[in-house]
């Protein structure tokens, strides 16, 4: 049986920035794409944050940032209208959240 070493044999000749690219284009295909809302997405959205502010309950925000999505709880406490963005506080502090983030919201059931 050949002993191949697959890639290996060839890194040695390519340039640096050849490799740099290679590692950059593979961790872009672990990306996040952004997805477009719906109007029907965006006002459930909506309804839910203003749900969650009114009854003063903890929401789940899943936020897309830097090409990836990662989840916020926390309660709503304000928004900023002019700047476009959600006052979310969290265990920690304060979070001023951009709504071009957001891709979707649920409240978090305290019952269990």
């Amino acid at each position: 049986m050949l002993k191949d070493r697959g890639n290996m044999k060839w890194t040695a000749m390519m340039l640096p920035e050849h490799l740099v690219e290679i590692r950059k284009w593979k961790q872009e295909q672990f990306y996040d794409k952004k997805r477009d809302l719906t109007e029907w997405e965006l006002e459930e959205i909506e309804q839910t944050i203003q749900r969650a502010f009114k009854l003063r309950k903890l929401v789940t925000l899943t936020l897309w940032d830097h090409n990836k999505l990662h989840d916020k709880t926390g309660l709503v406490t304000g928004m900023d209208p002019h700047q476009k963005e959600l006052l979310l506080d969290t265990d920690i502090s304060v979070k001023r959240i951009p709504f071009v983030q957001i891709q979707k919201a649920s409240l978090v059931d305290t019952d269990d």
